[in-house]
């Protein structure tokens, strides 16, 4: 009796196993196949939810039991390596599922532990510049600053570091030695000395930027330059002749140069040393199917060039630019005294008629010529944020707001899309 009570509990205990990996392995194949760069599995009252993050959009896929989320929770520890009965702090590993690296990190919040995949999927082959959003100006600000030999190249925004692989990407050859320092590194770079910081064992950006600085480098890439002594070493690098990308936590472009101030760094030395900005965001693309062209009437035009702050000949100029570059899903929507269409997205498409992303930039050039001189002077100045992009504006930069109505006007995402990411 009491052999076959306990040969029935382990029996039982072997299905609920079986039954969880199911699930957890359904969870991960289901992302990979919607492409969900993460997974969400979260305790909540009487359920575990499980959200996607799909396009920058988190979904809610399905709801579970309540005690699947304890379950789910041990499976995904165990196969991470991470200590089961630890439940007061979170806890981070890898794991891999096919070709892809997955990310697991457990935390604990109320009602038990959350568990959050981040999917890293691994890439044939990496985009360049003109295939992640770059078109016209943009593109040959961005080409002109990492064809040059020294100087400070920072991206900030969403998507930056797509960005920053794609300028890798073009530098990458054999004359050239580029170390990477990177806080987890996601992606292989064929050709590129990647370094990963450990700050529990006391490798941080600051070690292994000056390891990086020993290797004789030529072009240096940092993820994350908050460390104002590694800020000091990056400004040191460029004026030695150094190539530098580093990315910024922050959103806009135009407060790059005030955060760096901010940190003790001199407008001097970043107007001497910065070669460009690259701000960006993140908006959805969408099927051509899944966008209705209205026409506006001169009224609806006006108001939205004035929303814009563009006049309509110059987005006229600027949509016949991009016809060359981008896509022409569409035919021309403007002319030189109004828009008259306008892609706006089919009320049955607000969940499935998006397809990708793409990046919309606004990209501030210090070497440019005449136009890069006037900037260069005014950072002297030390301007706030608003003051230098309302200078930026003035004398050639285009808006974000702008590179992303382009987008709208040749079909490649919707005017609500580009409203939810940019604020007018």
């Amino acid at each position: 009796m009491k052999t076959g009570g306990n040969s029935k509990q382990t029996s039982a205990r072997g299905t609920d196993e079986k039954a969880t990996k199911y699930a957890a392995e359904s969870i991960v194949e289901n992302a990979l196949n919607m492409h969900a760069t993460d997974v969400h599995i979260e305790p909540r009252d009487g359920s575990t939810l499980i959200r996607f993050r799909i396009h920058g959009i988190l979904r809610v896929i399905n709801q579970l039991p309540a005690e699947a989320s304890p379950q789910l929770t041990k499976y995904f520890k165990k196969i991470a390596g991470l200590d089961v009965r630890e439940k007061n702090f979170s806890q981070i590993s890898t794991i891999f599922h096919g070709k892809a690296r997955i990310r697991v990190s457990i935390s604990p919040v109320f009602g038990g532990e959350k568990i959050t995949l981040r999917m890293i999927r691994a890439r044939t082959s990496l985009r360049k510049l003109n295939e992640i959003g770059l078109w016209g100006e943009n593109l040959r600000l961005v080409r002109q600053a990492i064809r040059q030999p020294r100087g400070i190249i920072f991206t900030v925004g969403d998507g930056k570091n797509t960005t920053n692989f794609a300028i890798l990407n073009e530098l990458n050859t054999p004359e050239k030695n580029i170390v990477t320092i990177e806080s987890r590194i996601e992606k292989l770079l064929p050709g590129v000395n990647q370094i990963e910081i450990k700050p529990k064992i006391g490798f941080t950006a600051l070690e292994a930027t000056q390891a990086a600085l020993n290797q004789n480098p030529d072009i240096i890439y940092i993820d994350e330059l908050v460390d104002p002594r590694v800020i000091q070493l990056a400004i040191d690098a460029a004026m030695r002749g150094k190539l530098i990308i580093a990315s910024l936590p922050i959103a806009n472009a135009s407060d790059v140069l005030p955060f760096l101030q901010s940190l003790g760094v001199s407008p001097f030395l970043l107007s001497a040393n910065t070669a460009v900005i690259i701000g960006q965001t993140l908006v959805r693309t969408t099927a051509p199917s899944a966008l209705d062209q209205i026409k506006l009437s001169g009224t609806e035009s006006s108001a939205i060039l004035n929303n814009f702050e563009i006049k309509a000949d110059e987005i006229h100029k600027l949509e016949k630019l991009a016809e060359k570059e981008i896509m022409p899903k569409n035919k021309i929507s403007t002319n030189h005294e109004q828009i008259t269409t306008l892609n706006i997205l089919k009320s049955t498409q607000a969940q499935t008629g998006f397809i990708g992303s793409t990046g919309i930039f606004e990209v501030v050039s210090l070497i440019d010529g005449n136009q890069s001189d006037k900037i260069k002077n005014f950072v002297l100045s030390a301007p706030n944020g608003s003051q230098i992009r309302d200078f930026a504006y003035k004398n050639g930069v285009i808006p974000l707001k702008i590179d992303g109505l382009i987008r709208v006007l040749r079909g490649e995402t919707a005017i609500e899309e580009l409203f939810r990411k940019v604020s007018l």
